[in-house]
């Protein structure tokens, strides 16, 4: 079955770090920022050492896996009609098994295969939101290959990428001027628009009220962080009196995971691409833009500013506006918090914990 067959169907990866020597396998701790060389031995992947893996949970996931060079020869042939030069493993992510590929005539292409979550409706629902979102303008990474392949004994969901060009914006940041920085972001701004233009078929209240009692579940979490019983039962009376009362429900496609690492700038600090559309759904079209004030928090020590983002997003931040965005962005926020907890993340405890009661204060005022 090849990729035009599944991309008929349906209505997180990636990472940075040097190559390795011929059909050498690297495993890239895109978290950590190390590249760690690894002894192919018979033909399968080594694993690293479970004390360099990101956090528990992908550890576990990832150092269950490995997919064997030959399989990946077979992958890349069929993709691009060209073999393998050089591999390394990315590990990162709560779906796909990813490895990083240079061909002999020097393409650059991610082959990404769903271990973890979801089958083949999945990867196909991802590989249509790409496509749709490449028709609005957003630079979505071209793909190859959709199919599945098996590993002992076993089909999975593969899709094989082609790189896109830049570098990931938590990287390249720092470098930028202020007026690259403001450029940039403006061009973000727009870009969340165009893929909100993108309108579903849902109504995003019903999805949100599910949302709140997930956080409603994880009120132990919550309260081990240092917030009161009262605290608390305030966050989740805002969210359900916002969605109660909330008269628009239409749902936008939203990237679901935008965060620095899925934003590829050029030098001059121009978006080159956007990347893992695995979380795709529909959703409140202020979702993408609570996600990325979530996960842009760290950048450039400050984090990224939200005005240019807003502006190129088309946005009147009135009041009303803003109590909307912080909402979203609590329930975003709260998330990030337990999954923290979970991890024994203490840097995410602090920050989503500071996040949350400024929050507070603004959504009480």
């Amino acid at each position: 079955m090849g990729s035009n067959d599944l991309l008929s169907g349906c209505g997180g990866d990636s990472g940075a770090g040097g190559f390795c020597c011929p059909l050498a396998i690297l495993m890239t701790l895109a978290w950590l920022r190390e590249v760690i060389p690894l002894d192919c031995g018979a033909g399968s992947v080594a694993m690293a050492r479970m004390s360099d893996w990101p956090n528990s949970s992908v550890r576990e996931r990832h150092a269950a896996v490995s997919t064997s060079p030959d399989v990946l020869r077979s992958l890349v042939r069929r993709a691009t009609g060209d073999d393998l030069d050089q591999v390394a493993r990315i590990v990162e992510g709560y779906d796909n098994e990813v490895y990083r590929v240079r061909t002999r005539s020097g393409q650059r292409v991610f082959v990404r295969i769903r271990r973890f979550g979801g089958g083949l409706e999945s990867a196909k629902c991802e590989a249509r939101m790409i496509e749709r979102a490449r028709s609005v303008g957003v630079p979505g990474p071209e793909i190859l290959l959709l199919d599945q392949v098996r590993i002992d004994a076993t089909d999975y969901p593969v899709m094989v990428q082609r790189g896109v060009p830049g570098r990931a914006l938590i990287e390249t940041y720092g470098t930028l001027t202020r007026e690259q920085r403001r450029r940039s972001l403006s061009e973000l701004g727009s870009l969340i628009a165009r893929l909100n233009s993108l309108r579903a078929d849902a109504d995003w209240r019903d999805g949100f009220r599910t949302e709140i009692g997930n956080r409603r579940d994880e009120r132990a979490a919550v309260l081990s962080a240092g917030f009161g019983s009262d605290e608390f039962a305030a966050m989740i009376t805002a969210l359900e009196g916002y969605v109660d009362h909330s008269s628009d429900g239409h749902a936008a496609m939203c990237h679901g995971d935008l965060g620095p690492r899925h934003i590829f700038l050029d030098p001059d600090g121009s978006i080159s691409g956007v990347i893992d559309f695995g979380d795709t759904h529909p959703a409140a079209p202020l979702h993408d833009l609570a996600v990325l004030r979530v996960r842009g928090s760290g950048v450039g020590g400050a984090g990224l500013d939200l005005a240019p983002v807003l502006t190129g997003y088309g946005a009147l931040t009135t009041p009303d506006f803003r109590r909307r965005l912080d909402l979203h962005t609590l329930m975003i926020s709260l998330s990030s918090l337990g999954i923290g907890v979970d991890e024994g993340d203490e840097a995410c405890i602090f920050r989503e914990t500071a996040r949350i009661r400024t929050l507070l204060k603004e959504i009480r005022r």
